[in-house]
């Protein structure tokens, strides 16, 4: 009896991972940019996880390109650019809506943004795993909120030996 049991659970189990894997590889024609949206780094669409308070919606493409141009001016601007000129993130406000300028200028520009210290003296070499955005609808099928989540690291040369940063990022809009 105990053999029936476990030769129906991996059975369970296999069609499950079947059916996963399926139903991930049909995603109506529409696969992730793999076109870096970042200058600086390889930075991609690893894909789009759709949350729906009520009926299943779809997060539309144009709104996943907005998101990651966003995403790209940030890496570019605010983590990139600093540890080039060795000088603070510059026009980076735009990206940010009202309600976050004070914080952008004040206590978190240190952890949104490089300074650009300690100075670049030797190999700059960052990188970014693929993004992954996160829409979130409500009853009504509207999107009301998308965050955009990725890890970014850094080697930076600097006088005495490397620098390496490291970073868990999540950017949310509101569409």
């Amino acid at each position: 009896m105990q053999l029936v049991v476990i030769a129906v659970a991996a059975g369970l189990l296999v069609m499950a991972a079947v059916i996963f894997f399926l139903a991930r590889g049909d995603d109506g024609g529409s696969s992730p940019s793999k076109k870096s949206v970042s200058a600086n780094v390889q930075l991609t669409l690893a894909g789009i996880q759709n949350a729906n308070a009520g009926a299943p919606a779809t997060f539309g493409d144009d709104a996943a390109t907005q998101i990651m141009t966003v995403v790209g001016q940030y890496v570019d601007r605010g983590l990139v650019v600093p540890v080039k000129t060795g000088k603070p993130a510059a026009d980076v406000a735009g990206l940010f809506d009202a309600g976050t300028q004070a914080a952008i200028q004040g206590p978190d520009k240190d952890v949104l943004f490089e300074s650009g210290k300690p100075a670049l003296t030797g190999d700059f070499k960052p990188a970014a795993e693929p993004v992954v955005i996160t829409a979130l609808s409500d009853g009504n099928g509207q999107f009301v909120l998308a965050t955009a989540a990725f890890s970014y690291r850094a080697d930076v040369g600097v006088e005495g030996g490397t620098l390496n940063t490291a970073r868990t990022i999540a950017l949310t809009f509101a569409p």
